[in-house]
């Protein structure tokens, strides 16, 4: 924990340090190139981290002042005019001019054929909802609204995993939602506890229960065993799918010899 606390602190003060710098780079006209990449590195991403170390250990003043700092940001890069991209140098910041600094960005899966998210989007999503979430918001989806781009080599896996965590702790997910991040936990050696869900009930498990009428869905060393209302069946030459009503999910670490079992209340 005192590692992420420091880190939280090195990436805010190291952003909150750039500012100041961009702030007469902008006010003498001697913006280059490569001040634009580090916006985006040591600004911009840097908070964005800073948010996840800290709100992940509950250190809530890092959170609210990176907030504070990005909106700041935000005002010199558009005195700047500096909302600029450039794809062949994956420089993304013409995004942010379109943020909306109470909600973030909307990164809806049901939108994702319209393209995927730009990386800047993602991070400003971190500063803005997980502070948001402090103050009665919570995040939808936050795999995918804070997380995306972390994938599990990433360092900072672990510490999304525990935001995510806190996260449902604060707002309590859906049994699905729930099963996904526990599933993610075992797989990652996480010792955690059982969640509350919003829809139904979880409890740790230190044995397989009987799962011979459960739909398996295996994930390396974790499986995933779904127990599906009156499921229906589509069959095709290129496969088959099973789709219904989720009542029970059981997600189990053979390896470790525990899991959780969950089910949704009717």
């Amino acid at each position: 924990m005192e590692d992420r606390k420091r880190t939280a602190k090195v990436l805010l003060d190291n952003a909150r340090e750039f500012l100041e710098g961009l702030r007469d780079r902008v006010r003498f006209n001697e913006v280059t190139l490569e001040t634009l990449l580090d916006v985006q590195s040591i600004f911009v991403l840097g908070l964005a981290d800073a948010s996840l170390y800290a709100f992940s250990i509950g250190h809530d003043e890092v959170v609210e002042d990176s907030y504070r700092l990005f909106l700041e940001g935000l005002e010199v890069l558009e005195a700047g005019h500096l909302f600029i991209s450039e794809p062949g140098l994956d420089l993304w910041l013409s995004p942010l001019k379109n943020l909306n600094p109470e909600r973030g960005f909307s990164l809806d899966r049901r939108f994702s054929l319209l393209g995927e998210p730009k990386p800047t989007m993602v991070w400003a999503n971190r500063v803005v909802q997980l502070r948001n979430a402090l103050h009665g918001k919570p995040v939808r989806d936050p795999m995918r609204n804070i997380g995306y781009g972390i994938d599990e080599g990433d360092r900072r896996f672990l510490v999304l995993l525990r935001a995510v965590r806190r996260l449902y702790s604060l707002y309590p997910a859906p049994v699905e939602e729930v099963a996904r991040l526990l599933a993610l936990e075992l797989k990652m050696g996480l010792d955690e506890k059982p969640l509350k869900c919003s829809d139904g009930t979880c409890k740790g498990i230190m044995k397989l229960p009987d799962v011979s009428s459960f739909r398996k869905t295996v994930s390396g060393d974790v499986d995933i065993y779904y127990s599906i209302e009156s499921p229906k069946d589509l069959h095709s030459r290129w496969g088959s799918l099973s789709f219904g009503n989720v009542r029970e999910i059981v997600v189990f670490s053979r390896k470790r010899g525990k899991g959780f079992r969950l089910r949704v209340t009717p």
